[in-house]
């Protein structure tokens, strides 16, 4: 954080339930009577009905001193329908930026355009997160691969990776041409 800020640029950082000390002192602080700011938005997509609420509330000295040019924490609640059933989401952030909940909603959701193309089909469809590799030059190698593979697909017009393992999965004579080898 200090390189970032330090250079004069700001971040929004999301803050997981596995950093457990961290996690908690945002969940605290997003219960009190300190929010000083609250968005809502609601959407209905094909089978997707969403309403989020983000919450903005300042950071406590102890934690801005942690986290180089900390200004404030945000809590976002998902909740909605998908495919017919109902989930509940909670995250948190901590940000650089002095903004309003509104302003750094649309943040949080455009790095949410740039992490699920690419980090969710590694992690769900490719099953990275629950790979079992643990030498690091095999991971590297590993990582590369699935890198690779999804370039190629997108490169290639394929929109759903999944449908496109599916379809030449089985078939080395139509994916080699992918990779300009002659194929037959």
């Amino acid at each position: 954080m200090e390189l970032i800020h330090s250079q004069g640029n700001d971040y929004v950082i999301s803050v997981k339930a596995n950093q457990k000390t961290l996690y908690q002192q945002l969940q605290d602080l997003a219960q009190r009577d300190t929010v000083f700011s609250i968005h809502l938005d609601a959407e209905q997509t094909r089978d997707r009905q969403t309403t989020r609420i983000a919450a903005v509330f300042p950071l406590p000295d102890s934690l801005k001193h942690l986290w180089s040019g900390a200004q404030q924490g945000v809590e976002v609640i998902r909740l909605g329908k998908r495919q017919g059933e109902p989930y509940y989401e909670r995250r948190y952030y901590i940000t650089s930026w002095s903004q309003q909940a509104d302003a750094l909603q649309a943040r949080i959701r455009s790095h949410w355009g740039i992490e699920n193309p690419l980090h969710w089909v590694k992690d769900v469809v490719l099953g990275e997160d629950q790979s079992s590799i643990a030498a690091k030059p095999a991971a590297t190698l590993m990582a590369f691969i699935r890198n690779l593979v999804i370039t190629l697909f997108r490169r290639a017009g394929h929109h759903s990776i999944t449908a496109a393992i599916d379809r030449f999965s089985n078939d080395l004579n139509q994916l080699l041409p992918m990779l300009d080898f002659p194929s037959g």
